[in-house]
């Protein structure tokens, strides 16, 4: 309606200024004619640059509601333009009740650019632009918490939330003649040089992270560049909006205090009351009772509205006047509430409601229409803090509490007892009904959602008829694509698979090459070693049977001396002594020591053995023999001397003269050794040089392996994107079947989403038809049990008895226990207050503070706190006592969270105490 009455004033002046008064139209259809036939796009026009948007574009406003946008010009400027562009914004003319349409201009070269505006006095003189900054002081305070910035006499910078005396860095936003707009931006570095005191006192509105950190209490947050502490209260949770208050601040961080919890923001309060003022209406509470009943004291709560008469001279036809006139509402003989006044008294009452509860006061709900009863008794089962009343309200019920109590103790057993079973039965419908409404709700989901599919893939089989098929044959081609890019990399991965294995096997065969080259290579350096020795020894033996051999000679051809061989044993009997007067042993020729004389005697063993035959055995023998006799000999004393006659005599042992006849045949085995040694060297060579053939043949080898794995990676990689493919290509197909199933189905589906209202009735009827029948109780079981010793005639009128007493009082058993006084804290909620007035006066009487839901044939003057609604509809009651209900839950929860806190801290208090 207030928006109605401003349009309407618009409108009037509309009317006085226009030139034609004969004939004036308000059709909308007329008021787009003439605004599309003044500007077309082509046009130019003479603009007056009053602002400067974002980019330093021009803003004109023309009288016929279009808004002219120019870039590169400057604020003052009168410029000719072409109009380029025509287009619709997002805001609503209130004159012409139309959107806002633009339209683009640009500077016309052809055309004068003339600056009448700097020979005024309103002249702007500087040249500032947007997005420029300036560090500015305060000097005035302005409309709204803003404070202005005198530049020069005729020019301002309003800026929005500041304070007088503050020092701002600011942003130019828009540009207008006289004035400019600027956005304040606070830098550290300015917080840090005053030491933060412009920031005690001030309010923000953040939003606590989830990954916010907690320190002593407090959540650590990061407001403008600093560290702010907001200190945990009113039960903050992260990822909360809070209005926070700063009370400290320093160089590095600041404390700040939580004022209030979600703060909501004017965008959200209204969408909030659009819901719940829907809701209203969807549950019928605007509609009243019929005119002729309506009381005086209700007028304030019934929807008015406006008629405006125009006043017009007979003769010209002339407008002279307009008069506006109220008249009520009327709908099928019933006033209608307004709904805006009623959302108010509810939101107020529901607090104060939640305000009772959270003090811990009862409640005692009263409605004895038919519509109201089952309700009021379920609301207040489900609070457990409240009483009922909802057959009929007896005259003194609460001011002549003392007899009634009399009639209460007579059925208050029996009432135990059916309370404790029908709040079982109330709390498994009560979930039973949940799971119902949810599971509807979902199905009417998933079917809004087939609708829409269905209607998309209708449009395309609308497009081209053949849709399906091409689809279809598209599926088709991929998936032979998919099986031939598979069946193509399956046969190259058992290719690799099997090149694998085979060069695995031959580089077994070349290991087991090469672990019998080195068997052999070591063997042979075995055989190589042993004949070196031999080769030794024997060369050492022929050396010593040449030195032999050169001293017989040259004592032979010295005739003075002679060489005699004797016997070791016979050598030891003759050391420093002579064999006669004419012989004398001038020097004894020395053994060899006896390992060596063993090795001697072994190598000429083996030699004989090898040459088969060189010497006879039995030679051998003796020559082993006389060997024995020397093996405990050392070196012979070079005292020992030779027998000659009268000459110079040497002596020898027999065994060295025999040795001087092996000397050809040590010669001969030196030369098969050497010749041997050579054969077996060649054999090292050729193992060696097949060894290290084997070696590179098993390097590569192991390249092409590794070539061949990369191979079988790559091919892997692929198969598993032909994989991924596959699965995708499942999912459409899937989706496609899914598609066809959906277009047979849909014929079906329109039937599913109907509308919430019907949803609610439907599952309620099937609650009635299916769920309460198994969840009745037979209550007379109850009455049967306590009048089983009893005659038929006393149990049937003490029956007829408890049941009228259960009628009256079945709800207020529980305020046995409570005096009158205690009575009279109670808060009464009553429904349909003309029928309950005596349940009124009583209340009044003891002073109780009473909620009552007052239609237009009520007084709301008997009620302290008022819902303007319909009392007469189930719906409103309903969702009336559905609200009530949530909000006294509320406080009784925040009462115990209070409770428990208290009760937490005297135990802490105790144990610091003991």
């Amino acid at each position: 309606m207030e928006t109605l009455q401003k349009n309407f004033k618009k409108e009037k002046s509309v009317f006085s200024t226009s030139k034609k008064k004969k004939n004036i139209s308000f059709s909308k259809n007329e008021k787009n004619r003439t605004l599309k036939d003044t500007l077309q796009a082509g046009e130019i026009l003479t603009v007056k640059i009053t602002a400067l948007g974002s980019k330093n574009i021009g803003v004109a406003e023309l009288k016929n509601g279009y808004t002219v946008l120019v870039p590169n010009t400057k604020c003052g400027d009168k410029v000719q333009v072409k109009v380029e562009k025509i287009f619709l914004g997002k805001g609503v003319d209130s004159i012409l009740n139309q959107k806002i349409k633009y339209v683009l201009a640009r500077v016309d070269n052809s055309g004068t650019k003339t600056s009448n505006f700097e020979k005024t006095s309103n002249s702007l003189k500087f040249d500032f632009k947007v997005g420029q900054k300036f560090q500015v002081t305060i000097a005035k305070k302005g409309p709204k918490n803003s404070g202005l910035v005198p530049v020069a006499k005729n020019f301002l910078f309003i800026v929005p939330n500041t304070k007088v005396g503050e020092n701002v860095v600011i942003e130019i936003q828009k540009i207008k003649q006289n004035y400019a707009f600027a956005k304040p931006i606070f830098s550290k570095q300015m917080n840090v040089a005053q030491g933060n005191n412009q920031i005690i006192g001030q309010q923000f509105h953040i939003v606590i992270p989830s990954s916010a950190k907690t320190i002593a209490n407090s959540f650590v947050v990061k407001l403008n560049g600093e560290f702010v502490f907001v200190q945990k209260s009113l039960g903050v949770r992260p990822e909360d909006t809070v209005k926070i208050q700063i009370q400290k601040s320093t160089g590095t961080f600041a404390l700040a205090k939580i004022l209030k919890i979600s703060p909501i923001s004017s965008k959200e309060k209204k969408a909030m009351v659009k819901e719940t003022v829907q809701k209203m209406i969807q549950s019928s509470m605007h509609f009243g009772e019929k005119a002729i009943r309506c009381n005086a004291n209700m007028r304030k709560y019934i929807w008015y509205r406006k008629k405006s008469l125009g006043m017009y001279a007979n003769s010209k036809n002339t407008f002279l006047s307009i008069k506006e006139t109220k008249k009520p509402m009327v709908k099928r003989g019933r006033h209608v509430l307004n709904v805006f006044k009623t959302q108010r008294c509810f939101a107020e009452a529901l607090k104060q409601l939640a305000k009772y509860a959270a003090k811990g006061k009862t409640f005692l709900f009263v409605g004895t229409k038919k519509p109201a009863a089952s309700l009021i008794a379920k609301t207040a089962l489900l609070s457990n803090t409240s009483f009922f009343v909802n057959t009929r309200w007896l005259g003194g019920m609460l001011t002549n509490w003392k007899t009634i109590l009399k009639s209460i103790s007579q059925i208050r057993p029996i009432l135990k007892q059916k309370q404790k079973i029908l709040q079982k039965i109330l709390e498994k419908r009560e979930k039973i009904q949940r799971r119902l409404f949810n599971k509807v709700y979902l199905l009417r989901k998933k079917s809004q959602k087939f609708m829409i599919k269905g209607k998309y893939l209708i449009q395309q089989i609308l497009r081209s008829k053949n849709f399906l098929i091409e689809k279809s044959q598209k599926f088709i081609q991929t998936k032979n694509a998919i099986f031939s890019a598979n069946t193509l990399l399956l046969n190259a991965s058992k290719n690799l698979k099997h090149k694998k294995i085979q060069i695995l096997k031959q580089i077994q065969q070349l290991e087991f090459a090469a672990a019998e080259i080195l068997k052999q290579k070591q063997q042979l350096k075995l055989l190589i070693q042993s004949n070196l020795t031999k080769f030794n020894e024997i060369e050492q033996f022929f050396e010593i049977g040449q030195q032999l051999l050169k001293t017989k000679d040259s004592v032979q051809r010295n005739g003075d001396t002679t060489i005699v061989a004797l016997s070791y044993e016979k050598l030891l009997t003759l050391q420093n002594s002579t064999l006669g007067d004419n012989l004398k042993v001038t020097a004894t020729l020395p053994n060899p020591s006896t390992k060596i004389f063993k090795k001697m005697i072994a190598v000429v063993s083996n030699l004989r053995k090898e040459e088969n035959g060189f010497f006879a055995t039995n030679q051998i023998n003796n020559l082993s023999n006389r060997a024995k006799s020397t093996d405990n000999s050392g070196a012979s004393d070079p005292q020992n001397a030779g027998v000659a006659n009268q000459q110079k005599t040497i002596l020898l042992s027999k065994f060295l003269n025999k040795f001087i006849l092996l000397l050809p045949f040590f010669k001969n085995s030196l030369q098969i050794l050497n010749e041997r040694l050579v054969q077996q060297k060649k054999m090292l060579k050729e193992l060696n040089s097949t060894f290290t053939k084997i070696i590179e043949s098993q390097k590569s080898l192991k390249q092409f392996y590794k070539k061949t794995i990369s191979q079988l990676t790559v091919v892997s990689s692929k198969f598993i994107v032909q994989q991924n493919n596959f699965k995708k290509f499942q999912k459409n197909l899937k989706q496609f079947a899914s598609e066809q199933r959906l277009l047979k189905f849909l014929p079906k589906l329109r039937y599913l989403p109907t509308s919430q209202t019907k949803m609610y009735e439907i599952v309620e009827l099937f609650m009635k038809k299916f769920v309460d029948p198994k969840l009745s109780y037979p209550m007379e079981q109850i009455y049967d049990q306590k009048l089983k010793f009893t005659s038929k005639k006393i149990a049937a009128t003490r029956k007829q008895k408890w049941q009228r007493l259960e009628k009256y009082f079945g709800g207020i058993t529980k305020m046995a226990k409570m005096n009158t006084k205690q009575i009279s804290k109670n808060v009464a909620i009553i429904i349909g207050q003309q029928e309950e007035m005596n349940a009124v006066h009583e209340c009044r009487k003891l002073g109780m503070k009473i909620f009552a839901v007052v239609d237009t044939n009520c007084n709301p003057k008997f009620v302290d706190h008022i819902i303007p609604a319909n009392d007469d509809s189930r719906n409103s009651i309903k969702y009336i006592l559905g609200e009530m209900l949530t909000y006294i839950r509320l406080g009784q929860k925040l009462r115990r969270k209070v409770s428990l806190r208290a009760k937490i801290q005297q135990n802490r208090k105790r144990r610091f105490t003991f």
